[in-house]
């Protein structure tokens, strides 16, 4: 895929906005003549044309803390500075007792040209985003995940850890060291699922969206999903909601995430989902050159069944638009978080792709398959029927051979079964003519040849 046909997300993101600031920022003046019409009247009219501007407002409101996410990715930060100094003019503005909107639709229109545009796109900042584009993989310094370990309370019984975008599986073999724990990865690049292999106790091939995992068996789930992927021809999509949604089910309440993003992905939506679903709710940055060069953030949190939290979930959104108000992960308090000691086996782990290792992992375990591949034991284990054998049965197993051999009860003996052919004459009765039919009759007959104790015999 050439450069000429991906879009990076935040170009993309901020492009919409751009579009939606100056939709918002045409309909303001209308809405406010529409008020001033019916002020003062009384009617049911003034109170709509209040409500419509309200919405009005609130949209603008919203889709500023987007833009300063977007601009955050982007990595324009005198851009970023205007932009957070007009979303708080934007905040404290009077728009009810303002009679004029043309300065503040003056201010808005000068900052909608200040936004990249494809003829206005900052060439270094571009340049930099595209290379961490490439860069594609990042793996979690195993620094950082030391310190994310000390803030965690591992039980004396086994726990069950996953990593749904495990890399090498460095990271989670970290988090695990010197533990009672068995560590699940999956991951979409073949050559670093290999290598997760030698790291990892299971590791499942492949997209995690198409593996198949039980729900509520993990203790805890450290997720360190994709970023800053492209919009282009394929359809590729922002995943890190979509890896929290789907990672969530895995944890069985009272689990702990580990979930690690860029600050400016920490997006409302993301933080509604967070919010809900989790209790003891932290946040904390990467520190030094870390967080300068991916800007990353780690929530730990502990799984509960949801709840709205929308209040909570807004006050989150705001809080992640300044990363200088974020502590560091120094602060992180040890032994803050205890795994359940709930011992629960995985009963369902299949990567999306066929695995060799995984497979002899699940032959192994089956009780069918040795019984397969074992000959001997499949020879010499004892044959038993169903039901009874009628007679007609006794004489097809006796003529098989199956009856060959000893046979042990209260009088020991040995017998064979076989098949002879026997010929018989039959004569029919006179017919009119005086002559009879005479016809020659081949069967074939069972034979038992037994020896006893007491001699052989012979029945038939």
């Amino acid at each position: 895929m050439s450069e000429e046909t991906q879009t990076c997300f935040c170009l993309a993101e901020t492009a919409a906005s751009r579009q939606t600031i100056g939709r918002l920022r045409e309909q303001l003046p209308k809405a406010r003549a529409r008020y001033d019409k019916y002020k003062g009247s009384g009617l049911k009219r003034e109170r709509d044309a209040i409500i419509d501007l309200q919405k009005i407002v609130s949209r603008l409101w919203e889709e500023f803390p987007k833009l300063i996410q977007r601009l955050n990715e982007y990595g324009d930060q005198n851009l970023i500075e205007t932009t957070r100094k007009l979303y708080g003019v934007l905040k404290k503005y009077d728009y009810l007792g303002t009679p004029n909107y043309a300065g503040l639709s003056a201010a808005l229109k000068t900052y909608e040209d200040m936004l990249p545009a494809d003829d206005t796109i900052d060439t270094a900042a571009l340049g930099h985003l595209m290379n961490r584009v490439r860069m594609g993989y990042y793996p979690t310094d195993l620094e950082h995940v030391k310190i994310i370990k000390k803030a965690v309370i591992f039980p004396e019984s086994a726990v069950n850890i996953l990593d749904p975008c495990c890399g090498e599986g460095l990271a989670l073999e970290t988090l695990a060291d010197g533990e009672n724990a068995v560590t699940y990865g999956v991951e979409l690049d073949e050559v670093r699922a290999e290598e997760a292999q030698n790291h990892l106790k299971r590791v499942g091939f492949g997209s995690f969206f198409h593996s198949r995992i039980s729900s509520g068996a993990f203790q805890c789930v450290f997720l360190n999903p994709p970023y800053l992927s492209v919009v282009s021809e394929s359809g590729h999509r922002r995943q890190e909601k979509a890896f929290l949604a789907d990672s969530m089910r895995l944890l069985m309440d009272g689990g702990l995430l580990i979930y690690i993003i860029p600050y400016y992905r920490a997006t409302p939506d993301v933080c509604l989902a967070l919010c809900e679903n989790f209790d003891n709710l932290q946040v904390f940055r990467f520190m030094d050159k870390e967080f300068e060069r991916f800007k990353q953030v780690v929530f730990l949190g502990i799984k509960r069944p949801r709840r709205d939290e929308p209040k909570k979930a807004r006050r989150l959104s705001e809080f992640m638009l300044s990363p200088e108000n974020l502590q560091p992960l120094t602060e992180l308090p040890e032994q803050s978080y205890s795994l359940p000691a709930v011992e629960k086996p995985v009963e369902m782990f299949k990567g999306e792709k066929f695995n060799v290792m995984e497979l002899a992992v699940q032959l192994k375990k089956s009780k069918s398959i040795d019984r397969l591949f074992e000959n001997r034991a499949l020879d010499n284990r004892p044959r038993q029927p169903l039901l009874p054998l009628n007679v007609s049965q006794i004489g097809l197993v006796g003529a098989s051979g199956m009856m060959n051999g000893l046979v042990e009860c209260d009088t020991p003996h040995v017998i064979k079964g076989r098949i002879v052919k026997e010929t018989k004459t039959k004569i029919g009765e006179e017919n009119a003519c005086g002559k009879m039919e005479i016809r020659e009759i081949t069967s074939n007959k069972l034979v038992f040849n037994i020896l006893t104790p007491q001699g052989y015999r012979s029945l038939g």
